[in-house]
Order: structure tokens, then sequence, then C-alpha cells
């Protein structure tokens, strides 16, 4: 069912390939891999969505484009995952980031009433790195709900076939 929707919503290969800038991934955007939902697919797409969400740079699809990519994950999947970052839920992600990095870093937190600029260049490595170990746990984190889930389902559908038949 999520497929036969993800499908609908999402654009055809010739549109992709004539988009701007998606022609930087040239020709391994049309990749079949990239287009087929299994198992493996699946969860690496939801962690190269997550991880791309949690990133505090602009762009956040194309690299999740990207690592689905390179790890042949299920591309529209990967996409609709970076949405977890949008305009409501950006600045709790990048402050609760900020946090986790200060206290990692161990620097003191910043109450930003000075000028912009140096509080800014302060705050860049601990949300960078709280950012980072974020994306990545959530990262994992999805990767195995969708995996355990995956199997879940599987075995949940043939317990099911076999009480049928009895």
């Amino acid at each position: 069912m999520l497929r036969q929707w993800l499908r609908s919503k999402m654009p055809d290969q010739a549109t992709l390939r004539q988009h701007r800038t998606l022609r930087l991934f040239g020709e391994h955007l049309l990749e079949p891999d990239c287009w087929f939902c299994n198992r493996h697919s699946a969860a690496v797409a939801v962690a190269a969505g997550l991880f791309a969400a949690w990133l505090p740079l602009p762009m956040h699809t194309l690299v999740a484009i990207a690592l689905a990519l390179l790890l042949k994950g299920y591309l529209p999947l990967a996409i609709a995952m970076v949405w977890v970052n949008n305009p409501i839920t950006l600045a709790p992600m990048f402050y609760l980031g900020y946090r986790l990095g200060a206290w990692l870093l161990g620097t003191p937190e910043l109450d930003f009433e000075g000028p912009l600029e140096d509080e800014a260049l302060a705050a860049a490595l601990p949300l960078l790195t709280g950012c980072l170990l974020l994306g990545l746990i959530s990262a994992l984190i999805g990767w195995l709900v969708v995996r355990l889930g995956w199997r879940w389902k599987v075995q949940l559908s043939w317990w099911l076939r076999k009480v049928n038949r009895k």
C-alpha cells in the first residue's frame, strides 16, 4: 500500500532526468536497484533520509539522494524521510543537536546576546557534532526498525497463511 502511494506521488524517471539540479547524479539516478523497494533498499533509504534530515546544511534532499544512490536505497523513500526535517521541526532538531554537541565537547552553552557572527561561529562545531551524532543514531534506529518490522510482517503473513490452511 505504501509503495503504491509513493509511486503515485513521485515523478517518473524521464522527469527526473530533465531536472536541472538532479543532473549532477547522471545516469546513476536511473539505476533500477534504486527504484525497487525491498527489505534492504527500504532500510537503507530510511537510514539515508533520516541521516540527511539531521544535517545542518541546505539541500538535505540531495544528500539523501546521494547516500541512497551510493548504498542502493529506494530513492522515493529516502526523499520522503528527509521531510522529517520541516519548518516545524527544524528549530527543535537543531537546538537538540547543539545542546548535545555542546555537552559532548564540554563547551559552555552560548546565550546569543553578543554579535551574531561571533556566536554563530562558536556554535557551529557543537551544532555539527551533535547533529552528526543524532543523524547516525536516528539512521541506525530507522534501519533497525525497518529491517525488524519487515521481518515481523513476513513472519506474520507466513503464520496467517499457515493458520488459514488448517
